[in-house]
């Protein structure tokens, strides 16, 4: 198999969408009481994957997105502002089911992400592919144990696919880490 097509393997496999839902169902376990688990891993599945994911899929289908990588940074704004919306319908369910602060942060961070990646995405395309595998790296380090270490490849492995696929030059990908990184660091540990 070619390095390319491993690019392209790594690059479906470690989707913004699935990286939400490994770091929520992680959270929901580790950090939820029981009788919350279930409000927080339903809000990944439903706000930070299937909605995201059919939204892309049907503008793929309506032309709207010329590519699966979605080359062209004017065709990003949409399903970043469907993004932004679907976290802040997030951040609304779990407030009313009362779950951990560190959940709802969670999301705040992906709203507040979403908002910097479509105000630079207006001037610059930066990567969300390594944004969203930046989100749980960060997340990750109020859970220890082994998950930084496993977020941290995996963040490796992203930035490294994106680049061998040209999607983003690495200023491009270590942007979307970095910004990724920080604010939901902050968010996480400031509060």
């Amino acid at each position: 198999m070619n390095k390319n097509r491993i690019a392209k393997i790594l690059s479906y496999i470690f989707i913004p969408p699935v990286m939400n839902v490994v770091i929520f169902i992680l959270f929901a376990l580790k950090i939820e009481q029981t009788n919350n688990r279930f409000y927080v891993i339903l809000s990944a599945i439903i706000f930070g994957f299937l909605l995201p994911l059919t939204t892309f899929i049907i503008l793929r289908k309506q032309g709207k997105i010329v590519d699966d990588d979605a080359t062209i940074k004017e065709e990003r704004t949409v399903p970043y502002l469907f993004g932004i919306f679907f976290s802040v319908l997030a951040i609304v369910l779990l407030n009313y089911f009362k779950v951990s602060e560190s959940s709802v942060l969670l999301w705040i961070s992906y709203f507040v992400n979403s908002i910097v990646l479509i105000s630079v995405n207006k001037i610059w395309k930066i990567s969300a592919h390594s944004m969203g595998a930046a989100i749980p790296f960060a997340a990750s380090l109020l859970l220890g144990s082994i998950y930084p270490l496993v977020f941290a490849i995996i963040l490796l492995l992203v930035a490294c696919a994106r680049y061998e696929l040209k999607v983003h030059t690495m200023p491009q990908i270590i942007t979307g880490a970095f910004v990724g990184f920080i604010i939901t660091f902050l968010l996480l540990n400031l509060s």
